[in-house]
């Protein structure tokens, strides 16, 4: 019998279960290494524009940005500036499928009232900063108590050849606003509340009144743009159709009747044109406009849960409308008007039409669909600029640091780790 094993020291040995096992775990760790998606580099000399805080709120808050070339892009994002661990991706983009686009809008949701947060654009990979590598900055407004009492804004956009218009960022620009945007539907068809007009300053609800002027810009995926000038009491909804490339001025009133004394809505007729038939109607306070033989006397009367009852004569252009004062309660309700021909027999008109209940999307069937051919007016010198900087420091550039070429070599240097153990581990079992 052999007594030597006992005195002398024998090398280590693992057992070979446990070597297997380290080494599939190995294979796997660095299979996930190569198969990853590279980190965000520092941005090469490029940059964003139009970069813009937008719809903001307690909770949330959209950044829009454009770039030059179709680039993929979102947004990163936290309440410490060097903890940017939150992402926001494009509106637009469905399960992570990041597409390629001019215009950029991601919404920051979730988010602490009255709270600094940090972000950072990534695009196309790379990372844009604001000056000196910080990023950019906002403020969420404190919940506001009281809202404002307006109709929302919509309309219709649709491109030359008479097709809608999906995807097209329809922007309202108020003095002293925080723009408000949103997306055009596969109609066309667009909404923005009017209810939350928060002061770039202050961070509280703008007073605004019905006469105020702001500026609609549309902009669709192309880049093609259209500029309205209109103010408040004329945008809910919009007094016709916009094609997209056109501007148009509804500030001056007799383009505006212009608009209803096409071939398809003669003077002579006795129209209801709002609400639409069976509409759903988001906001208590309907609009009631119609046509009718001018200067006749116009009775219309709403029946809901009580009756309401107006009168009105139809102007010149053969316009009529009526204003709601009090809001009417959600559910259905039907519309009834009264008036004479050109030969003076009375003439009654019926329509139905339904209030939405509070926080119903109704998109679709609230915005009446296009009965008017568009007419172009002259361009104009929009005083109202379309985007800003949210702050004056904070204007996009990119990294002062030099420009990589957006390879994250940190995968190589542990995947060469990772072999050496590996082969280390292989001599130690054997």
């Amino acid at each position: 019998m052999t007594y030597s094993k006992y005195f002398y020291p024998q090398d280590p040995k693992i057992p070979t279960p446990i070597t297997i096992a380290i080494i599939i775990l190995l294979i796997i760790f660095i299979s996930r290494l190569f198969t990853t998606s590279p980190l965000p580099s520092r941005a090469s000399k490029k940059g964003v524009k139009g970069l813009s805080i937008v719809n903001p709120s307690n909770n949330q808050v959209g950044i829009f940005w454009q770039t030059d070339a179709e680039e993929s892009g979102w947004v990163i994002y936290g309440k410490n500036e060097r903890t940017l661990n939150e992402i926001a991706s494009d509106e637009r983009d469905v399960q992570n499928k990041k597409k390629l686009y001019f215009n950029h809008f991601a919404l920051l949701r979730n988010l602490k009232p009255d709270t600094q947060y940090f972000y950072k654009i990534v695009s196309n990979n790379q990372v844009i900063e604001a000056k000196n590598s910080t990023p950019f900055f906002f403020k969420t407004p404190t919940i506001q108590t009281s809202v404002l009492n307006l109709n929302p804004a919509y309309g219709k956009v649709i491109k030359e050849n008479g097709q809608p218009l999906e995807n097209a960022f329809v922007f309202i620009l108020l003095d002293k606003a925080f723009p408000l945007i949103t997306l055009s539907k596969t109609t066309g068809e667009w909404l923005i509340p009017l209810n939350l007009i928060l002061n770039k300053e202050t961070l509280k609800n703008e007073t605004v009144n019905p006469e105020d002027k702001l500026t609609i810009e549309i902009i669709a995926s192309d880049r093609k743009k259209s500029k309205i000038a209109s103010d408040i009491s004329t945008v809910s909804p919009l007094p016709q159709t916009v094609i997209i490339g056109k501007d148009y001025d509804f500030l001056n009133k007799e383009d505006i009747l212009s608009v209803f004394s096409d071939n398809k809505t003669k003077t002579t007729q006795i129209e209801i044109l709002f609400p639409k038939d069976s509409g759903v109607i988001p906001g208590n306070k309907p609009i009631i406009k119609g046509t009718a033989i001018p200067g006749n006397e116009v009775e219309v009367i709403i029946e809901s849960v009580k009756n309401y009852s107006f009168k009105t004569k139809a102007d010149r252009g053969g316009i009529w409308s009526v204003i709601v004062t009090e809001g009417l309660p959600a559910g259905s309700n039907r519309l009834l008007i009264r008036t004479k021909d050109t030969s003076g027999k009375n003439v009654q008109l019926t329509r139905t039409f339904s209030i939405a209940k509070s926080g119903e999307q109704v998109l679709a069937a609230a915005t009446p669909e296009a009965t008017f051919i568009p007419t172009e007016v002259p361009t104009i010198d929009l005083s109202p600029t379309l985007f800003y900087t949210p702050y004056a420091s904070q204007s996009p550039i990119v990294s002062e640091s030099p420009p990589t070429s957006g390879i994250n070599f940190i995968p190589f240097s542990v995947a060469s780790a990772s072999l050496i153990i590996l082969g280390l581990g292989i001599l130690l079992a054997f």
